[in-house]
């Protein structure tokens, strides 16, 4: 049985508990109100009521008519107060017959549809369930971009579909009508400065990546390895800064037959200064959050991006079900007004329907990533897949594979029976963490800033460690968490036993700036470590759930 299933019952014994007394109560006090009301009445007996023959009284006084008595004086007379009211204080309102109403317009709704989508929309008992070939509709006071018709497959699976296409400002991701006008194409997102001027050798200038405006349309594998690549190209260059003095090392290990497990803890110095980043809060809307729990996650969601979120950030915000609903179009800076903007869309969301985890974390990837600010998502869900792909090992192997590092995945369970496999492995492969709550489902999201704050302040991204060849250590996870201030990163290794020293180099990004040192540690000198041989080995078990 369930924590939460023991909690239902002792509210419901509780319940039973005080209707019992509040009926006895009702039973008893009759009875002893009667006996006291009649042994009061024996004791003050009453007699019957006398009457008595009225006097004769003398006629009141006569009084002549008063006439006024003149004044002395004459009052002064007064002039009358005429009060002003300040205009920018007081406004008198408009009367009916002075205001006008406006003519509106409906509001433009976009959409893209294949031919063989122009079908009959869907039946209303059949909403939640999942029709990956359906546009998503939406309500009719809200834009959206709906999904296209025709999806194509990534290279590599053959046999695997693309997430639908985002709609925007919609939480209840309801279907949307077909529109003529086409959505943009990918190849119009992704841009390449190219100035035509030659350089002293007559070679034409470098073609410079430049991230897309909006939300991408779908999830396109080409425009995802173009951001990889504008990652990498600012990582791997010959002149990187150094990268030694602005973090702190320590190793322990313990040597265990023929290895020697060491673990390795990183931790940066105020000299790296913390780096603005993109935040984006997927929230999951299916019927099996419930209210309460959605009422909780709501408050907590309007709470985290104030406390998570430094100035220069930005943040999006995404509801999902079998389908998935962006509430903004572009990165939203860390303004009141968007604040307050998110917040309405906040409680627009209400649960309902099914859950595909798959196409709502792959989603991520239609967010453009600049590959100067990390890319953070944190997903509140319970872990329960059951549309869409729903195999967790397919889960766990596509979407790592596809996202190689690029976006960092925070992932939080809303109850203890949360998919705990999908949830932790699928965080630890891809530069993130997780925490699974176990309370009362109306504070489900109590717990949700507290592991917001561990990805508050980036100050190094898109870690990468090499170890040298002499070291011949094998390492995990093979994709490093950020780094924060004030967080430590951890890595599992180990080597051939009596080896002397692990070295490794060690690269990553501030902002636009690359950094990057070359490591010595002593074993022989190492701290004692006893779990340092389970860590690995749990570690290496995460991996192969990842292949």
């Amino acid at each position: 049985m369930t924590r939460e299933a023991r909690n239902d019952i002792i509210i419901c014994a509780l319940v039973v508990s005080l209707a019992v007394h509040v009926a006895a109560m009702f039973w008893v006090r009759p009875k002893v109100m009667t006996t006291v009301a009649a042994g009061a009445a024996r004791v003050a007996r009453r007699g019957p009521m006398q009457v008595a023959k009225a006097t004769e009284r003398p006629e009141p006084v006569k009084i002549d008519i008063i006439k006024d008595v003149k004044a002395e004086k004459d009052a002064p007379e007064v002039a009358p107060i005429v009060t002003v009211a300040p205009v920018s204080d007081v406004v008198e309102p408009p009367t009916a017959t002075d205001v006008k109403i406006p003519e509106l317009s409906a509001p433009e709704v976009i959409t893209r549809l294949a031919a063989d989508d122009a079908a009959t929309p869907m039946p209303e008992a059949e909403r939640d369930v999942p029709a990956p070939r359906e546009a998503p509709r939406m309500p009719s006071d809200a834009v959206s971009m709906a999904n296209p018709g025709s999806i194509d497959t990534f290279a590599l699976s053959p046999v695997f579909d693309l997430p639908t296409a985002p709609a925007f400002d919609a939480p209840d991701i309801e279907a949307a009508g077909p529109r003529d006008e086409p959505v943009p194409r990918i190849g119009d997102v992704v841009k390449a400065a190219d100035d035509g001027r030659q350089n002293a050798e007559g070679k034409k200038a470098e073609k410079k990546f430049e991230p897309a405006a909006e939300v991408m349309p779908e999830v396109d594998e080409k425009v995802v390895e173009q951001e990889k690549a504008a990652v990498r190209g600012l990582v791997d260059v010959e002149d990187a800064n150094e990268l030694v003095k602005h973090v702190s090392t320590v190793v322990s290990s313990t040597t265990d037959g023929e290895w020697t497990y060491f673990r390795l803890r990183i931790m940066p110095k105020k000299s790296l200064q913390v780096v603005p980043k993109d935040v984006v809060v997927l929230i999951d809307a299916s019927g099996s959050i419930g209210k309460d729990r959605m009422r909780s996650i709501r408050a907590a969601a309007k709470q985290i991006l104030r406390s998570a979120t430094n100035t220069g950030d930005r943040f999006n915000l995404v509801a999902f079900r079998d389908r998935f609903s962006y509430a903004f179009r572009r990165w939203q800076e860390c303004t009141v007004e968007s604040f307050d903007s998110s917040d309405k869309w906040l409680d627009r969301v209400v649960p309902h329907g099914r859950t595909d985890v798959f196409a709502t974390i792959a989603s991520v990837l239609t967010l453009p990533r600049d590959p100067t600010r990390p890319l953070i998502a944190l997903v509140v869900t319970d872990g329960d897949a059951n549309a869409g792909v729903s195999d967790t090992a397919e889960i766990l192997s596509k979407f790592t594979a596809l996202n190689d590092g690029l976006v960092s995945v925070y992932m939080y369970g809303v109850k203890s029976s949360a998919n705990r496999e999908l949830i932790d492995v699928l965080t630890r492969g891809n530069r993130g963490e997780s925490f699974i709550f176990d309370g009362w489902r109306w504070s489900a999201g109590s717990g949700i800033e507290g592991l917001s704050e561990r990805f508050r302040d980036p100050v190094l991204s898109d870690i990468k460690i090499v170890f040298s060849s002499a070291t011949a250590a094998e390492a995990y996870p093979r994709r490093l968490k950020n780094l924060y201030r004030g967080e430590t990163l951890e890595v599992s290794g180990r080597v051939p036993a009596r080896t002397a020293e692990v070295a490794f180099s060690m690269k990553g990004l501030n902002g636009a700036k690359a950094y990057e040192g070359f490591f010595r540690l002593s074993l022989a000198s190492a701290a004692a470590d006893n779990e340092a041989a389970a860590a690995w080995h749990g570690e290496r078990a995460i991996d192969s759930r990842l292949r």
